[in-house]
């Protein structure tokens, strides 16, 4: 229960997710959770800095701000990474020619890049384009090991319109099991990931605490990275969640309000 536990120390700046923790998905329509819009103001106006980190990989992080701000979240695209605007940053650094099986909504941001003769092969959530075609194209690119493997976030589902629904992760394990290369994750729960968000911040991860929904990804990946973790009880929280075996979250939180009285209360 969330009284057993609580925050070892006051944080200093905040990681925060989006779905699940800020809105939900009702037939792909964004809705704030109750008491969010309020709770993630007061996180602004405490001065406490913070980056709404997310494994979501479907819209560009200029998209993701400006559907937040239509449901009430005053937020800045910079202060929001996601596993799309961190690949691109690799793939200009190290000059890729990347292959992507990637949504439709953000294939636009790898048309910068010359894409003949791929040098590595980048995987994100996809939805209805993980097809046989696609995954066995994908599958001959990979196999024999010439190509570097990063996929974007590694997600087992999230949650929409009540349901859960199944994520990137499963389509990287069978990448991974028929090819024999081991996928390097852009995204959640990848340490990489949470220092590149702390360092945004200026902050070392043991100053930093996670909220997010889900135990796995959210919270094990923070707390494994050095950061405390605040699990809610919202999207995609399961009451087997808070006896994981593994992952023993900083605190449990019935949602974000909850989390951040928690928060902005702790000496």
């Amino acid at each position: 229960m969330a009284g057993e536990r609580k925050l070892s120390k006051r944080p200093q700046g905040v990681l925060c997710d989006i779905s699940g923790v800020l809105k939900n998905s009702i037939n792909r329509v964004d809705v704030p959770i109750e008491k969010s819009v309020e709770a993630f103001k007061r996180l602004q106006d405490s001065g406490v800095p913070y980056i709404l980190c997310t494994n979501e990989s479907c819209y560009s992080t200029a998209v993701l701000a400006q559907k937040l701000n239509k449901i009430g979240f005053n937020v800045p695209a910079d202060k929001i990474i996601s596993p799309v605007s961190v690949i691109i940053q690799v793939i200009k650094e190290n000059k890729h020619r990347p292959y992507v099986l990637v949504n439709d909504k953000v294939k636009g941001e790898f048309a910068q890049f010359d894409q003949s003769d791929p040098d590595i092969v980048v995987v994100g959530d996809a939805e209805e384009d993980f097809t046989y075609e696609n995954m066995n194209k994908t599958f001959k690119l990979l196999v024999g090991g010439e190509r570097k493997f990063y996929c974007l976030g590694r997600s087992k589902y999230y949650m929409d319109s009540g349901e859960l629904k199944l994520e990137v992760g499963c389509f990287i394990a069978g990448l991974e099991y028929s090819s024999q290369v081991e996928a390097e994750v852009i995204g959640k729960p990848s340490s990489v990931f949470f220092n590149q968000a702390a360092s945004l911040l200026g902050l070392s991860p043991g100053d930093l605490v996670m909220i997010g929904d889900d135990v796995d990804s959210d919270v094990g990946g923070a707390m494994r990275a050095g950061l405390q973790g605040i699990l809610v009880k919202t999207g995609k929280y399961r009451e087997k969640d808070a006896s994981h075996p593994t992952v023993k979250p900083s605190f449990i939180a019935d949602n974000l309000s909850h989390a951040i009285d928690v928060i902005l209360s702790t000496k």
